[in-house]
């Protein structure tokens, strides 16, 4: 059974708001915590994208949706 994301394309926009890029993912995590006020499955979906530098929001988005994908949700159900 697949699951259904509940966070929007919009709580990861908010969520990507202010980034600098090249960025790490412990610097995506800090940022995210530090705005406050993200959706909780947001904050678990970026703690699962792969530990390496991100270039620009492109690749942060790509990394999200593959995130998803290993979780089942199929591509009609991705939020980004």
């Amino acid at each position: 059974m697949a699951i259904t994301p509940h966070a929007s394309k919009q709580d990861f926009e908010a969520a990507f708001k202010g980034f600098q890029y090249p960025m790490s993912k412990s610097a995506i995590l800090n940022m995210g915590r530090d705005k406050g006020g993200l959706d909780r499955e947001v904050a678990r979906v970026l703690a699962r994208i792969p530990d390496r530098k991100y270039r620009d929001v492109d690749e942060v988005r790509a990394a999200v949706r593959g995130v998803y994908r290993a979780m089942g949700v199929p591509e009609d159900g991705l939020p980004l």
